[in-house]
């Protein structure tokens, strides 16, 4: 019997365990194996190892016990296995293995227990890990399943036999998978688990042995089918370790076997089964073979095969499982070649559409014309509704002998599959996939079958989704930049029942800011959105027969799809709403018990889809459409809406609460002004309702802290949403005063300060009438939000700055700032100030600058001076540099200008960079002047002074200071240009290009009396011409585009410029004013800009290109009206180009418009891509050889213009990598890695970012990408190499393992192996070996990385 008391683990112990094995009682023996058990897992792993004779006695008696006649006893036998494996010495495990392969039971009819015992001792023993060495340990558990098992295995085979003759050994045993009496499919386990506990270590004969074993079960008449099955994952991963020869053969045989015209179906379907099994194993040597087999799987899914089934089928031959079977097998073969080798698939996307599409209709036990049923939909819609409860079982449902459900399931997958791998390029583009599949998943989405309906609407979602992919919108609000709140769906293992999947990546483009209310955008008349467009009013037709149903996973499908058509087409169902409205509301309703367990039983094991679940999507539903459409649109349903929504706030389920909360936000928004002016108080009582909940939901402390913090933030929507004098009658002067009192509040607790803060941001943002905000609340939400300056929560102190900016900036708040607050806030300030937090600064600065209008004596204390000349030293002056102005230009309209003004020019003065300390005291100078104690021919004399000393900071700093003065006098300013062209040298310095920046500078205020000479002076030449193009293009960049003096000037200054344009030096700078001028006057200037990009000179082609760059950032209306019509042909002019450094120029102009204007560009990738990717290609008639005296160096001149192509491919793959066909860029960024090293540096980043955006992809190319590094680091230099190229490689070495360790660390995230680049592929691939290789060469260098990354990841923290 079991002891109460825990046992010593020595010999002796399990000794006495072990006598107990042979009791009569099977209870005392279960006992004594439970409490052996117990005592060998709780062991150290060497108490055994040195007592062989209790060990073997132990093993014996264990194994003994196998045959024992009570199945429980044997179970525990079994268990006892594994811990007792890793404890005896290494010479028994062979013993013990041959005892166990060759066991007859006597006593017990399970013949399977010798093989689970193995299984289990495989499992146990020591196994090869990726990146260490092979272990003594590891090398003794190998030696012993190599003598022993593994011929056990394969049977009587050359090497199994001696080399001597003379010898008499017994005959060697049949192999466990070769004995026709009685192959086990536990005993194809055993052999699988030695390939996967050991496939690195087999020996090439082996493989084939064990390979050419398990094909002989496939044509065996003796192995039953749920053999055959494990049959073939055995030889899908034993393919992995095979060479490339022999796995040609295999192939070979496979296909050998399809293309006999005597081959069952059970054959063919096994077969087939193995190729898709091998493409998923090994991707990359499977793709050679694709080609030649890919055939054989369309053949059997041809038409002709189809109708002789379906001919046979009205013969009355009852043919259809063979048939299903067979089919069913192709199309997940299919499935697997398109997910593994989507390049080598391309050429047969239409094969596979047409197959897909062919047996995604397949359903030969209900045949209806497709024709007739969309005609007849309308006609008979009424009797459906009536007979929709008995749509569940229409009397195939549960008929066992019609599998066709299972084809049509798979060939939904499949086309999933192909959306997911070839949907973000030109499939989708080229119309290809909305043409040919859409259209009938649309039709497929009234499947019968529940499993089927909700594949084809997974894969229709994703259509959906990767339409939207990619699209930008204008601008997002403040109020919709919060965190999400909301938890998402419960993320299901089975990727295709998720079809919101893409939720998150809409909801930032669908953000908007809540202010105007939304129209649904006119689609282009071609495209994916439009084709979409057309196909909507169909999708939602069969979307609400649906939702009528009772079948909660469809209904969850069908919401979530909805919401993705909502989110892409940002509106569209205006035209359904009267349909769909009470449908989605039905569904936010919570459920019945009884609703609950049919919908269950009958989900087809879809264990994301809940009640609760269901609930939560409908409500995004919901407020999603309440974002994108028109208030004028949702009013006829909106006490209707309101009602459903206020209901599921008060759920008891948290997450239901906070998406009502969170829809409810978005009804306020579409209730109130703006965006229903004139017809809000229409719905005042909904308004009541909705204030109701929400403020219920914020002051309860029981809720949930999620739902408290969501209500808070509604809160605050609505508090300002009703606080303008047009909307101020929607909600009582009461309730506002008790929610900005719960407001101020909950800024107090600590678990909702943020939101909190968030909520009084919204509040005071638009809070823009006096005596909107109490006095008394000003104060105290102010000094708090002061208070959480001084808070380590670095979001906290974000958001706590802008909403004080917001609150002191406020019409509401004027004049109602106590002194006491003013200093708080000052004082909690300044630490902003001088603790160099360019977050911080910026917004604080600019709350200065508004308290400093009225209270000047409180804010320019001794230590706010200070504080600022500090400021002005460092370089963050720089950054905040406008808002640096502002402050200065209140505090000189204040009239406290003297005491900074002093501080400035003693303790600044040339101290900081005096082209920032010149602005500021120049704006100082002007704003405040008689205060500032200074003149401006103080500063006229000091540089005289200082030209005559020869002192260049002081002459710089005195000319920055007259520059700003003069922009800021305007045309009352004394200035003369001489003063500045006085300073002009021969040849341009740092006092020259001051003097040049000076004089457009003040040229800028004064342009009449400036202009005119500048351009005069440039009409001479000479090397002053450089420095008056700085000049006249200060004077651009200060202008307005409504300056009629600059307008009268444009066409001189335009001629000037491209005069100018000729000298190198210049080029530059030109092609920065010419860009300017073109934003300033589109109309006129783009046309002739587009003209310079075809003029014969080379030098004005480049600077036209440049030029076009330079206009890019701008975001002018009027300017991007006229671009968007003219950028794609000006880009597609440039980059066909004959000369190669306009052609890089061209790139980087292309890499400008990806970051500034990417919905130019977007829909025009097709053409744009071509053109990137072919200059990213290595061109052997560019690379030449030159000798450097006695020595050869090689030259490309096509390198720079690469540098720029990859540079473009990385700006593209951030803001439109949906949009790229992933595979060719894939090839471009692997063909990058064995590049030059800046390039190789940029693919490497490339490759970071892959891993998060395409992780499938990744692993697909690991090998690709093992290679690559494998060759830059096997590199050795010279020993007389110089430091220069030591560091470089040192510095290429250190980025590569980098990358190598974070993919490794993803391929542990996913296989749980880092050197693993599949699941199935255990620890083979070339990476696999490439990552072994480098732990162990590279240790000292990967430890040094890691311990980096663990430092980083510590400080973020």
């Amino acid at each position: 019997m079991a002891s109460s008391t825990p046992v010593a683990a020595t010999p002796q112990a399990v000794m006495g365990h072990v006598q107990k094995l042979g009791d009569a009682d099977p209870d005392f023996r279960f006992m004594a194996l439970n409490d052996l058990l117990h005592l060998l897992t709780t062991a150290k792993p060497d108490f055994l190892q040195h007592d062989y004779n209790v060990a073997a006695r132990t093993v014996d008696n264990i194994i003994k016990t196998l045959d024992d006649q009570n199945g429980e006893v044997q179970n525990l036998a079994i268990k006892c296995l594994g811990p007792l494996v890793g404890k005896i010495p290494p010479t028994i495990v062979a013993p013990m293995m041959d005892k166990l392969s060759s066991l007859k039971l006597k006593n017990s009819v399970d013949n399977a227990v010798s093989s689970l015992a193995l299984r289990q001792v495989l499992i146990a023993l020591p196994r090869p890990l990726p990146g260490t060495p092979v272990t003594s340990e590891v090398s003794n558990a190998y030696t012993a399943v190599n003598r022993v098992l593994i011929p056990r295995l394969i049977g009587q085979t050359p090497q199994t036999r001696s080399a001597s003759d003379k010898i008499n050994l017994p005959e060697i045993p049949v192999g466990l998978l070769q004995d026709s009496k009685e192959i086990s499919v536990e005993a194809v386990d055993v052999l699988i688990e030695v390939v996967r506990c050991f496939g690195p270590l087999l020996d090439q004969y082996e493989v084939e042995a064990m390979l050419k074993v398990v094909m002989g079960l496939l044509e065996s008449e003796q192995a039953s089918s749920v053999v055959k099955k494990r049959a073939v994952v055995a030889i899908s991963m034993l393919a992995v370790y095979l060479a490339d020869e022999h796995l040609e053969t295999v192939v070979t045989t496979l296909t050998g076997g399809l293309a006999r015209p005597d081959a069952t179906s059970v054959s063919r379907r096994l077969y087939i089964s193995i190729l898709g099994s091998m493409a998923r194993s090994i991707p990359a040597r499977f793709g050679t073979h694709l080609p030649k087999t890919v055939n054989f799987i369309f053949n059997e899914l041809a038409e002709d095969k189809l109708e002789a089934h379906m001919e046979k089928m009205s013969d009355g031959d009852d043919l259809g499982q063979e048939f299903n079977e067979v089919r069913e097998a192709a199309l997940v073969a299919l499935e697997a070649f398109l997910a593994s080798c989507p390049q080598e698939m391309r050429q047969f996307t239409d094969l596979v559409i047409s197959s897909c599409l062919r047996y995604l209709k397949f359903d030969p036990n209900y045949a209806v014309d497709e024709d007739e049923e969309m005609e007849d939909d309308s006609e008979e819609e009424e009797e459906e509704d009536d007979d929709d409860e008995f749509d569940a079982d229409d009397g195939f449902e549960d008929d066992d002998d019609d599998a066709s459900w299972k084809v049509r399931r798979c060939a939904a997958k499949a086309i999933y599959t192909l959306v997911a791998t070839r949907g973000s390029g030109d499939l989708l583009e080229n119309g290809v996939l909305y043409n040919a599949a859409a259209p009938t998943l649309v039709k497929r989405m009234d499947e019968r079958e529940e499993t089927v309906r909700l594949e084809v609407i997974s894969a229709l979602s994703l259509l959906i989704r990767k339409t939207g992919e990619g699209l930008h919108t204008e601008s997002i609000a403040f109020d919709e930049l919060e965190p999400d709140f909301v938890v998402q769906m419960p993320i299901s293992r089975k990727r295709r029942r998720q079809s919101s999947g893409g939720g998150s990546n809409m909801s930032r483009s669908m953000a908007g800011t809540g202010l105007v209310s939304p129209v649904l955008e006119k689609s282009s008349l071609h495209g994916p959105r439009a084709e979409l467009t057309t196909l909507t009013p169909s999708i939602v037709k069969i979307s609400t027969k649906q939702l009528k149903g009772k079948t909660i996973s469809t209904k969850q499908a069908i919401i979530s799809l909805l919401d993705d058509l909502v989110s892409v087409l940002r509106g569209g169902l205006a035209d359904h709403f009267g349909t769909l409205i009470s449908l989605i509301l039905d569904a936010v309703k919570p459920a019945g018990s009884s609703s609950i367990s049919s919908s269950l039983a009958t989900g087809g094991g879809t264990a994301s889809a809940t009640p609760s679940s269901l609930r939560v999507a409908a409500l995004k539903l919901i407020s999603d459409i309440s974002k994108t459409h028109s208030s004028a649109i949702l009013q006829p349903y909106l006490t209707q809406i309101v009602s459903g929504v206020t209901s599921a706030v008060h759920d008891r389920f948290y997450k239901i609460s906070s998406e009502g909360i969170r829809t409810s936000e978005e009804l306020v928004k579409a209730i109130t002004p703006p965006r229903s002016r004139g017809s809000a108080l229409k719905y005042k009582e909904e308004l009541e309702k909705l204030y109701t909940v929400i403020m219920d939901r914020a002051a309860a402390n029981d809720a949930d802290a999620e739902v408290r913090q969501r209500a808070i933030h509604g809160l605050g929507v609505l508090i300002s949403r009703t606080s303008a004098a047009d909307s101020e009658a929607l909600l009582s002067k009461d309730k506002r005063e008790a929610a900005l009192t719960v407001l101020r509040e909950r800024l107090k607790n600590e678990t909702t300060r943020l939101a909190s803060v968030r909520a009084v941001d919204n509040v005071a943002a638009f809070a823009n009438t006096p005596g909107q905000l109490d006095k008394g609340w000003i104060q105290d939400v102010a000094l708090e939000l002061s208070a959480q300056l001084r808070k380590a929560n670095r979001p906290l102190r974000g958001s706590s700055i802008a909403a004080l900016k917001h609150l002191v900036l406020c019409k509401a708040a004027e004049g109602k700032l106590e002194p006491s607050t003013i200093q708080g806030i000052v004082s909690a300030l300044m630490p902003t100030v001088t603790n160099a937090d360019a977050h911080l600064l910026g917004p604080s600065l600019l709350i200065l600058a508004d308290l400093v209008k009225n209270n000047a004596k409180l804010v320019m204390t001794n230590e706010t001076v200070s504080a600022l000349c500090e400021l002005l030293k460092s370089h963050l002056a720089a950054i905040v540099l406008d808002q640096l102005l502002t402050l200065i230009g209140s505090i000189g309209e204040s009239g406290a200008g003297g005491p900074l003004m002093n501080g400035l020019l003693q303790n600044v003065s040339i101290a900081g960079d005096p082209v920032v300390v010149g602005k500021v005291i120049g704006a100082l100078l002007v704003t405040g002047g008689a205060s500032s104690g200074v003149s401006i021919d103080s500063f006229v004399s000091e540089l005289q002074t200082s030209s005559q000393g020869g002192d260049e900071a002081r002459i710089c700093l005195a000319l920055a200071v007259l520059g700003e003065a003069g922009m800021r006098l305007g045309t009352n300013s004394p200035l003369k240009p001489d003063l500045f062209l006085s300073q002009f040298h021969a040849e341009p310095d740092k006092v020259s290009l001051a003097a040049a920046i000076a004089l457009g500078r003040a040229g800028s205020g004064n342009v009449p009396d400036f202009l005119p000479t500048i351009l005069a002076e440039m009409k001479k030449g000479g090397n002053t011409q450089y420095l008056l193009i700085q000049s006249i293009k200060e004077i651009l960049q200060s202008v307005s585009d409504q300056s009629t003096d600059l307008r009268d000037q444009a066409v001189s200054i335009w001629d000037q410029l491209l005069q100018a344009s000729d000298n190198a030096d210049n080029k530059v700078v030109c092609a920065e004013c010419v860009g300017r001028l073109a934003t300033l006057d589109p109309t006129n200037f783009m046309p002739k800009l587009q003209a310079l990009l075809k003029d014969e000179s080379t030098g004005v082609r480049g600077m036209a290109v440049q030029a076009v760059r330079y206009t890019l950032p701008e975001c002018d209306e009027a300017f991007d009206a006229v671009l968007r019509n003219m950028l794609i042909d000006m880009l597609l002019i440039m980059l066909q180009d004959e000369d190669m450094e306009i052609r890089r120029l061209a790139m980087t102009t292309l890499n400008s418009a990806a970051h500034n204007k990417p919905d130019f560009i977007l829909p025009h990738l097709g053409q744009l891509m071509p053109f990137v990717l072919n200059e990213s290609v290595v061109k052997p008639e560019l690379v030449r050889e030159v000798m450097l005296g006695p020595f050869k160096h090689t030259v490309d001149d096509g390198l720079e213009v690469r540098k720029s192509a990859y540079e473009t491919l990385y700006a593209l793959m951030e803001t439109a990598f949906t949009r790229i066909n992933n595979i060719d860029f894939y090839d471009r960024v692997v063909a990058g890695l064995k590049d030059d090293n800046d390039i190789r540096q940029l693919c490497n980043l490339m490759v970071t970012k892959l891993i998060v955006i395409d992780p499938d992809e990744t692993a697909r190319r690991l090998d690709a990408i093992a290679d690559a590094y494998r060759g830059v680091l096997s590199v050795k230099l010279k020993e007389n190499a110089v430091k220069q190229d030591v560091e470089k490689q040192e510095e290429a070495n250190k980025s590569i393992l980098r990358v190598t360790l974070l993919l490794g660390e993803k391929m542990k995230a996913v296989t749980g192996n880092a050197g693993a680049a599949t699941s199935n592929a255990g620890v083979t691939s070339t990476w696999t070996g490439y990552w072994e290789w480098v732990n162990k060469d590279f240790e000292r260098q990967l430890k040094g990385l890691r311990e980096e990354n663990k430092e980083l990841h510590t400080r973020m923290v």
